[in-house]
């Protein structure tokens, strides 16, 4: 295992990729051949193609220990499982796409590769940060600054691959793989602003020392609204594609958990609808027996209960919201 080591890796692709361009230079002389060869083996491109992606490991494993420290076990458990999804998606993508394989496109797809891990590693971090109390103001400053950088890294991209796609429609030229990217840096972008707004839920909730009871509907219709817009994205770039090239494959799984996720959501948002439109005549006030009964604690909350409203409210409890 010691062998596999990122460092290890990252090492030894130096020396490799180092020992290609000295070969190169010393046995052509000049620059211009060597730079041909470079350019032209498809020995060279492999290692120096091998080298980028070991620099980009490099930089991924410096960012992680600036911005989030050491990961969990359910963190890398949950990357290690949807990193291989995203990769097969993204080789269906290039089904589609192959007339745009090049040299960029592979940059573009590994620099996307690794801001979805970061995006993920943020997700799961907030949710971590809002169920344990012990959390030091360091980590709080580096989550809110990971997440900025991140939106900005997503608002870029997404700027310049519209660029290349607008240019491509000016040009009277089908749109390229320059839309795929757009198409998943507005995924990412949306969803880092719902990771935000929810650490800063959080971070309210936290203040009233966890007796917002609205909490949980803000976070309900937080994700309602991002399903809703995830499945138009969904929806507008399947259609391009498909009126294009054909059937993006790599879309049907997820425009179709997107639809299954939203469609939950609404069936969820109209049963608490008719749970709370008739909770006064269904739970009416408990009275000052009820709670001399209950030593005047919820059994679900652990708070102070009054006699107004108090059966309403630990019942908002019991459903989540």
């Amino acid at each position: 295992m010691a062998l596999l080591s990122p460092g290890r890796y990252v090492l030894a692709s130096i020396v490799v990729a180092a020992a290609v361009v000295w070969h190169a230079f010393s046995t052509r002389q000049q620059f211009f051949p060597s730079m041909v060869y470079l350019s032209s083996s498809k020995f060279s491109l492999a290692v120096l193609g091998n080298l980028g992606f070991a620099l980009a490991l490099a930089t991924y494993k410096i960012v992680l220990r600036i911005f989030l420290g050491r990961l969990r076990d359910s963190e890398v458990e949950r990357v290690n499982d949807k990193v291989g999804q995203a990769v097969v998606e993204t080789c269906l993508a290039m089904t589609i796409f192959r007339e745009d394989f090049t040299a960029a496109f592979l940059s573009m797809f590994i620099i996307l590769s690794f801001v979805k891990i970061f995006h993920w590693l943020v997700q799961d971090r907030v949710d971590f940060i809002e169920t344990t109390p012990n959390v030091t103001r360091l980590q709080h400053i580096r989550i809110v600054a990971f997440t900025l950088v991140l939106l900005g890294i997503d608002i870029w991209f997404l700027h310049y691959s519209i660029g290349r796609t607008m240019e491509r429609v000016r040009a009277n030229r089908p749109v390229g793989v320059d839309l795929l990217f757009a198409f998943e840096y507005t995924v990412q972008a949306s969803t880092i602003v719902l990771t935000f707004i929810k650490y800063c839920l959080s971070m309210v909730d936290i203040a009233m020392e966890g007796r917002w009871v609205g909490k949980g509907v803000a976070v309900f219709y937080l994700e309602l609204t991002l399903d809703m817009l995830h499945l138009l994205v969904y929806c507008a770039f399947f259609a391009v594609v498909f009126s294009t090239y054909g059937i993006p494959l790599h879309l049907v799984r997820d425009l179709y958990w997107t639809f299954r996720n939203l469609n939950q959501r609404v069936r969820d948002f109209l049963r608490y609808r008719r749970i709370t439109a008739n909770m006064d005549q269904s739970f009416p006030d408990a009275t000052e027996e009820d709670l001399q009964r209950a030593d005047h604690v919820c059994i679900i909350c652990r708070e102070e209960l009054t006699t107004q409203g108090a059966l309403n409210q630990c019942t908002l409890y019991a459903l989540g919201w």
